[in-house]
């Protein structure tokens, strides 16, 4: 994997402060797309000069104007809100956090650099779950208006070693360029990483990766499409073979992955009994222990695990529980009581799961184990994607703290 410093664009809090009279001005925001309405209207109302104004705009809900969006970038450049670094640099990020659902506090540390656009299939830069044409092309427009990388996309690397991970821990013992409480016990700071030999030995084991997006697939085929939009059309944008991303090891525990699961509503007049009846007949019975998946309905759980037979034939991704719960158990079991298009609610553990199955919202809930680090990395060396809202990787990169407007990308520099 090809990297390189970049001269970032950072909120200047000072400048914000004297133009508007903020005591506390909060520029920061969770990602574009984990963003309800309602956070997102409170985001515009704690600062005019928040991040969510670029990456979402003005109104929730609806669609705003790109053009818009890139003269109020424009705006913001100029009046100094936002500066630009005087020299190209690398970034360590960490954020310190607990692990959703549990007492355990975890510390993740990942470097933030540009790197170079691959296709997908030159087997360099993994995809692991699947796109939506219309994100795609909202994020696309966004691009094109403002030719600015508003967020930065998380990808992993494999390190089990380390290394990379101590010389940003290097870089991140001393004081941040901006630390941000992003919800209580969860901080993010950004850190230059100066020492020239550090600059050198990131660029060089970075080189032997091949790493795994993790979160950003829409904005990473954004990038994609619109390199290869300018080329058709003959025209020439400095950086546009670059994006801004941050990398972090898949194998250290600071990066959690969480599971997602699966509420199922059956169609009006289906039985759940007879549901599950089926399920008992295809699934092995399995304990509170060695489950891998666990089906509720608002009177009852069951506990399995696929057996022999329904594992036969199935490799990578398809072997996996969340393969088989998504596409064979509700795509394909299940249709007769769900239809051949199922209505199906996705949630992480905690986030309300419970209620919506009490409530009705869904009478069979698929409670999932996460996905292993193993397991993962196994299905994407096999060229293989997981099903939509298969993992849900934490902790989240929060927007705002840095940004990179294209231009010409300078090699590292060091002795």
């Amino acid at each position: 994997m090809e990297i390189a410093p970049f001269r970032g664009l950072r909120f200047d809090l000072e400048k914000i402060k004297a133009q508007g009279g903020d005591a506390s001005p909060v520029v920061t925001a969770p990602p574009y797309d984990v963003l309800s309405p309602q956070a997102h209207q409170a985001l515009l109302d704690a600062s005019p000069c928040n991040i969510v104004r670029l990456t979402l705009g003005d109104e929730p809900g609806a669609t705003p104007s790109y053009e818009g969006r890139a003269g109020l970038l424009e705006d913001w450049i100029e009046s100094g809100v936002l500066a630009q670094e005087d020299t190209s640099v690398y970034y360590a990020c960490t954020v310190d956090y607990v692990i959703p659902g549990t007492e355990t506090s975890a510390r993740m540390v990942s470097l933030v650099a540009l790197g170079r656009l691959h296709e997908f299939d030159e087997r360099i830069v993994h995809p692991h779950e699947q796109t939506f044409p219309k994100v795609v092309a909202d994020r696309q427009s966004l691009l094109e208006a403002t030719r600015c990388n508003l967020e930065s996309i998380l990808l992993l690397y494999n390190d089990s070693a380390g290394e990379i991970d101590s010389l940003l821990e290097e870089a991140a013992s001393g004081e941040p360029l901006i630390e941000v409480e992003a919800a209580p016990g969860e901080v993010h700071g950004l850190y230059p990483v100066r020492d020239p030999a550090a600059v050198l030995r990131l660029t060089e084991l970075m080189g032997e990766q091949s790493p795994i997006i993790a979160d950003g697939h829409h904005r990473y085929t954004t990038g994609l499409l619109y390199r290869k939009a300018l080329a058709e059309a003959g025209q020439q944008v400095p950086g546009s073979d670059w994006q801004m991303m941050t990398f972090a090891n898949l194998m250290s525990e600071g990066v959690s992955i969480l599971a997602t699961h699966r509420l199922l509503k059956l169609s009006e007049g289906s039985s759940v009994s007879q549901a599950l009846e089926l399920l008992d007949s295809r699934l092995e019975q399995a304990g509170e222990d060695d489950w891998e998946i666990r089906v509720e309905t608002a009177s009852e759980v069951r506990n399995y695990r696929p057996g022999a037979e329904v594992l036969a034939g199935k490799q990578g991704a398809s072997a996996t529980s969340y393969g088989l719960v998504q596409d064979e158990i509700i795509g394909s079991w299940l249709a007769p009581f769900a239809g051949a298009d199922p209505e199906v609610f996705f949630y992480k553990e905690g986030t309300g799961e419970d209620a919506a199955l009490r409530e009705g919202t869904g009478d069979l809930l698929f409670r999932m184990r996460p996905v292993g680090r193993g397991e993962f990395q196994e299905v994407i060396d096999g060229a293989e994607v997981f099903p939509h809202k298969t993992t849900y990787f934490y902790p989240k990169l929060w927007s705002g703290l840095v940004l990179w407007r294209l231009a010409a990308v300078e090699a590292p520099s060091g002795d």
